[in-house]
């Protein structure tokens, strides 16, 4: 971990701030803008400092998470378009953080102007035009002008969480909500791997000062359309097991989502059904998207670093978590991947 002065110097100072996540939001991206918007915005109240920070996302929201926001990001096309962004829309916030992620190919929408924007910095004598990257990820090719990176981190959230203990920047339970919704949610409810001792010294923090685990879990875990179990009994379906049942595959088409009636942002954790299964060690979900690419998200157990078999494609995340998307019909994308995986397997 790296640079929490020049973070909090460069958020202090500044008036206006943007942040964001990588597209397809998931519980740890927005958990953890929304708390460091809510703290950002409540602290400079305190000091009677003007500060307006907006949040944008790249591409909608999951339903589950809407209960987290106190008011309505902006929307990437919705709210603000890719050329309002490209002809300096975005030139007035003196700083701009990027939470969990600092890969171009999941900053959809904004990469280009982010890396201007860096070259802008890079020339001016001022530090208005500064990006700041808060990350636990292997892997980015976003620089920043400032970086909070922590790859043994269990979530974008716990460095979140570290930079307000830095700062002294208190917690209110609605900033707490949303930064346990972050480690919860990144850490399989701490199933994960990346679970560790502090994760759990976090959390405790986090619930006395007021999170309800509870209500919580019910709010993003239990709380799901019925369109979205028949999705899963329709990706199912599909289940096939490789390797002496180590690799589970399952797929995904847009005539499913159709015929179940679930919506994209249902797809979440569908990936980790195969992982009831004792004998798999590795799970592949291939997505069809209605471009005719597809999308894959790559989990494991133990053993295969799904990290280094999704760069094989130009995508990338945790060891035991990755995804990438590739411009291949379904099927193609498929025989590519499970034979990867498969080389993985063996190794």
């Amino acid at each position: 971990m790296e640079n929490f002065t020049q973070a909090i110097s460069l958020i202090e100072s500044a008036k206006q701030i943007l942040i964001t996540c990588h597209v397809r939001p998931d519980g740890d991206g927005i958990g953890s803008i929304v708390a460091l918007k809510n703290i950002i915005e409540k602290t400079a109240r305190q000091n009677r400092r003007d500060c307006e920070v907006q949040l944008l996302l790249l591409s909608k929201a999951s339903q589950v998470y809407q209960f987290v926001f106190s008011e309505p990001p902006w929307i990437l096309e919705q709210d603000i378009t890719q050329q309002q962004i490209d002809a300096g829309e975005l030139d007035k916030f003196d700083l701009i953080i990027v939470v969990d992620t600092s890969a171009t190919r999941q900053l959809k929408g904004i990469a280009d102007y982010l890396k201007k924007r860096e070259q802008k910095a890079g020339s001016a004598q001022s530090g208005d035009c500064s990006v700041m990257i808060i990350d636990h990820h292997l892997s980015g090719d976003i620089r920043g002008d400032c970086r909070l990176i922590n790859t043994k981190a269990c979530a974008a959230g716990e460095i979140v969480y570290d930079l307000c203990q830095k700062a002294n920047w208190p917690l209110d339970e609605s900033s707490a909500t949303a930064l346990l919704a972050a480690i919860g949610t990144d850490t399989g409810w701490f199933r994960y791997e990346n679970t560790t001792a502090r994760t759990f010294e976090i959390s405790a923090a986090l619930v006395q000062a007021g999170a309800q685990p509870e209500k919580l879990y019910q709010k993003l875990c239990q709380n799901y359309p019925p369109e979205r179990l028949r999705l899963v009994t329709l990706a199912l379906e599909t289940l096939e097991l490789h390797a002496e049942d180590r690799l589970a595959t399952m797929w995904i088409t847009s005539r499913m989502l159709a015929q179940s009636g679930a919506k994209r942002a249902h797809i979440e954790n569908i990936v980790n059904e195969p992982q009831q299964i004792g004998s798999v060690i590795a799970v592949l979900l291939f997505v069809e998207l209605d471009d005719g690419g597809t999308r894959v998200s790559l989990r494991s157990k133990a053993v295969v670093d799904v990290n280094e078999v999704a760069r094989q494609f130009g995508g990338g995340g945790h060891a035991r978590a990755a995804g990438v998307t590739i411009e291949l019909p379904l099927e193609e994308a498929q025989s590519q991947i499970i034979n990867a995986m498969l080389t993985a397997l063996k190794e």
